[in-house]
């Protein structure tokens, strides 16, 4: 396929940006025990039956009803985890009434969606940095212990990205290592010829030491393994000026509420 500078072209990104977002979080569900996916007309509600809120929510990529936003809402209210939703930046207007009266609460920041293509020439390494995909048990281990080490409870971070997710033929986890010790983390996912970039996060000691970046590379050159056309990823307010330097650019926003702590509700 080839792409020239375009509305159509513009168009065609931001439809895959929300196909591989759509198709990471129910490949993640799909592999979690506890993990169900609802649709409600044109809204995917979904839970993994984790404590975490970036586990839980809904996505809503198209037009879609209020009638049927509330219905998500009203079923992710009743199970027992914060959640988080997103919302494709044009359509949130009419949406956002629904989303509040249900006590959600507006992120400040929208979340862009970016895009890498075409797919660069995968850069060399820092020094004392290296990255290796998850091809083991003792891997994976290896893998947790790195969610482990920033605080999450050993029981949930084996959860949260389970050997059968880890296994799947269109996921590849990798860890990043500074001067041998497991620091970092990235996922790669594909959805058809499109590869998402998710989970790259470096703990806190071992930041600035572009550890981070080479995680993602990495995650970027499984999809050059797999044959995928772009890349795409959606950025926090940390990584963005990373990811931009690697050549990203942003193509779709979403807007994201987030239901308050469970300690805060009446």
């Amino acid at each position: 396929m080839e792409h020239h500078a375009g509305v159509t072209d513009e168009l065609d990104f931001v439809l895959a940006a929300d196909r591989n977002l759509l198709g990471s979080y129910g490949r993640l569900v799909a592999h979690n025990a506890t993990g169900t996916v609802r649709t409600f007309g044109g809204v995917m509600a979904f839970t993994t039956g984790l404590p975490l809120i970036l586990f839980n929510g809904c996505l809503v990529v198209e037009r879609a009803g209020a009638e049927d936003l509330d219905r998500a809402l009203e079923w992710l209210g009743g199970l027992g985890f914060r959640y988080r939703i997103a919302i494709r930046e044009a359509f949130a207007g009419d949406l956002r009434a629904t989303v509040i009266g249900r006590g959600l609460v507006e992120v400040a920041r929208l979340d862009p969606a970016m895009i890498l293509h075409p797919i660069p020439p995968i850069p060399p390494l820092p020094n004392g940095v290296s990255v290796r995909p998850v091809v083991s048990d003792a891997d994976l281990d290896e893998y947790h212990g790195v969610f482990i080490a920033a605080g999450l409870p050993p029981e949930v971070a084996e959860r949260m990205l389970p050997t059968a997710f880890a296994t799947d033929p269109d996921v590849r986890l990798f860890t990043a290592y500074l001067d041998g010790r497991a620091v970092g983390t990235s996922v790669a996912v594909r959805t058809g010829d499109i590869a998402g970039v998710y989970a790259v996060g470096t703990l806190p000691e071992a930041r600035r030491r572009g550890v981070g970046t080479a995680a993602t590379w990495a995650a970027v050159g499984a999809a050059t393994d797999w044959g995928c056309e772009m890349v795409v990823l959606q950025a926090t307010a940390s990584g963005f000026p990373v990811y931009e330097a690697m050549g990203f650019r942003t193509v779709v926003r979403y807007v994201a509420f987030e239901s308050p702590r469970l300690t805060d509700k009446p």
